[in-house]
Order: C-alpha cells, then sequence, then structure tokens
C-alpha cells in the first residue's frame, strides 16, 4: 500500500515511516500543502495521512481540495495533538475517514490503517457487484432507480424527479448504502465503522446529523415514497411506503 503523509514534524514523519516500513507499505511524505498538492497532482495513494497545523496550510483545506477540487476518494486519516470533541467532528463532517490524537501507539494506528484498507478494498468489491444490478446506462453513466431517486456513483450525485441534489461525499456514500439497503435496520456502530471506518464511540452524534441532511436534502417523506426512521436505541430503516 502507498501512504501519502502530511506532516511537518520530523519526528512523527520518523515513527509513521518506521511503522509503514515494518508493515511493508511505501510511505512518502510532505511537510507543505503546497508540496503535497503539486505530488498529489501526479501520484496516486491508497491512504492519506494529515496533521492540521502545518506551516502554509490545514489539513482541513487540504482534505476540503481533496474532496472538492481533487474529487477524490481516498481515504484520510487525521493525526493531530487537536483533541476536541469539535475538531473531530470537523474532521469527520469534512470528509476525513478516522481521527487519531497525538501520541499515538503503533499498534492501534496499525489496526486503524489496516481496517481502513479492508474496507475500502470491499468497498470496490461492492460497487463491482452492484454494477450488475438493476440499473439502467445514460451517457455512459451507470444509473441505480429507487424511484423518484436516481443514484449516479459516477457523479456522485442522486437526484430527486430528475432534479440533482448536492450532497457531501459522506452524505452521499451513507445515502447510497441506506437506499440498498432499504427494509433493513442498520445501526449507528455498524455506520460508523462502515461509512467513516472508525470505531462507533467516536462520535454518533455524527451519524444523526448525517441523516438528518439526507433526510431533508432528499426530502425523504412518505409522500413522496419512502420514509427514514430512527429506531430508538438500535438505529435506522429506510424503506419504501405505499
Amino acid at each position: 500500500m502507498r501512504i501519502g503523509l502530511l506532516e511537518d514534524d520530523a519526528s512523527q514523519i520518523e515513527l509513521i515511516s518506521l511503522w509503514a516500513n515494518e508493515m511493508g507499505d511505501q510511505l512518502q511524505s510532505y511537510t507543505t500543502g503546497k508540496s503535497f498538492r503539486e505530488a498529489l497532482r501526479d501520484e496516486n495513494f491508497d491512504l492519506l495521512v494529515l496533521d492540521w497545523h502545518l506551516p502554509d496550510t490545514t489539513g482541513i483545506e487540504e482534505l476540503d481540495w481533496l474532496r472538492g477540487e481533487k474529487a477524490s476518494n481516498t481515504p484520510v486519516i487525521f493525526i493531530t495533538s487537536r483533541d476536541s470533541e469539535e475538531s473531530v467532528v470537523e474532521a469527520l463532517e469534512h470528509g476525513a475517514d478516522d481521527y487519531m490524537v497525538k501520541p499515538v501507539k503503533k499498534d492501534v494506528t496499525l489496526a486503524r490503517i489496516k481496517a481502513l484498507q479492508r474496507r475500502y478494498s470491499l468497498d470496490e468489491a461492492l460497487r463491482d457487484a452492484d454494477s450488475s444490478s438493476d440499473e439502467k446506462s445514460i451517457d455512459n453513466n451507470v444509473i441505480e432507480i429507487f424511484e423518484p431517486y436516481e443514484i449516479n456513483e459516477a457523479e456522485c450525485s442522486i437526484s430527486v424527479n430528475g432534479e440533482a441534489v448536492k450532497l457531501t461525499n459522506k452524505e452521499f456514500k451513507l445515502a447510497v448504502y441506506l437506499f440498498r439497503n432499504a427494509g433493513s435496520l442498520v445501526s449507528r456502530t455498524f455506520l460508523m465503522e462502515t461509512i467513516w471506518g472508525t470505531r462507533a464511540d467516536l462520535n454518533t452524534r455524527t451519524v444523526d446529523t448525517h441523516i438528518s441532511r439526507i433526510r431533508s436534502k432528499l426530502g425523504i417523506n412518505p409522500t413522496i415514497g419512502w420514509q427514514l426512521s430512527s429506531i430508538y436505541q438500535r438505529g435506522y430503516r429506510l424503506f419504501k411506503v405505499s
């Protein structure tokens, strides 16, 4: 696995590089946002590790660039000294997949990296399998139909009655997962581990917030034929209604 590290602390770079080498992974480090962006215009990584505070930028700014302008879905782990709940929520809501507070421990860090690697490998396999499901082709884009919703995975968009709705990366992933598992009860714990790739006790309010936004942005309600219900102390269920 190829890992890109954005970090300006030499001791932290040396430590994570050592751990990566022990796993047999290749790690390339960058100390500024400028060098980081220049590298990513030409190189691809399987995982990115970001610090929050950097000489010329912040990890959040680089994450926004990745998820926005670069339109990259590469998994991202924050490793930073910022330990407030607000910082964790901000990073996850901007599209981070995991968040760790310095100083980090070797075994936990490597386990998190491996978990993200497994999850994204599984996502790719599921996308390949889903391509043979109920779909139609428009301008070479694969469209999944859940009337009146259409999911365009190639463009990471969901349309309602033909009108595209703008969603964040995590909102899109969460909505797609719920539609593909319509009728099933999905726990907050499972969603945190599957969509965010992190432990469930990190911040379950993040899931609640994203569910609320999806329900609002997509107009999910019985009058449109769908309902997204919260099941007390258990999770959520998206289901078709007559």
